[in-house]
C-alpha cells in the first residue's frame, strides 16, 4: 500500500490526458493550431500547414505518452522488481491507458477513437524506455569506474 505513493504523478498525468480528451475536436484542433500559426512564424520554412499541424499533434501525443511511462517507470521501479520487469509493466501500463483513452474519444463529440493512435501513443512510450535504458547503462557504467 505505500508504494502506491509512487505511482501518484502517473494518476496525475492520466488525469491531465483524460481532460485534454474530452475536449471536442474542435477544442483540441484549435489549440493545436495555434502551436502551429506560432511555430510557422518562428520558422517560415514550414510553408504546409497542415502538415506542420499533423506532426504537432502526433508529436504531442508521443511527448505526453513518453512522460507517462516516464511516471509509470518511476512508480514501477520502487516496488523491488527487475529493470526488465520494469519496462514491461511500463510499456504496457502505457499501452493499456492509451487503449483507454481512445475508447474514451469514441464518446466525445468531433473525435475518434483510432487504434494508429495508440500505436503512436505507445511509441513516445518506447522512446522513453529507450532513454531510460541509455540511463541505466550510462549509471552502471560509471558505477563501474
Amino acid at each position: 500500500m505505500k508504494k502506491i505513493k509512487y505511482f501518484i504523478p502517473s494518476f496525475l498525468l492520466m488525469i491531465i490526458i483524460f481532460m485534454f480528451s474530452s475536449q471536442t475536436g474542435e477544442e483540441s484542433a484549435g489549440l493545436s493550431l495555434k502551436i502551429t500559426l506560432f511555430i510557422q512564424k518562428i520558422f517560415p520554412i514550414f510553408t504546409s500547414q497542415e502538415t506542420l499541424h499533423f506532426l504537432i499533434r502526433k508529436a504531442a501525443h508521443m511527448s505526453e505518452y513518453a512522460l507517462l511511462t516516464f511516471t509509470f517507470l518511476y512508480g514501477y521501479s520502487h516496488c523491488h522488481i527487475s529493470y526488465k520487469k520494469i519496462c514491461i509493466f511500463s510499456i504496457l501500463s502505457t499501452f493499456l491507458y492509451a487503449c483507454t483513452d481512445e475508447t474514451h474519444q469514441l464518446i466525445v463529440g468531433g473525435r475518434a477513437g483510432q487504434f494508429t493512435d495508440v500505436l503512436i501513443d505507445t511509441s513516445g512510450g518506447f522512446i522513453a524506455l529507450l532513454i531510460f535504458f541509455i540511463f541505466i547503462l550510462y549509471k552502471k557504467k560509471h558505477s563501474l569506474e
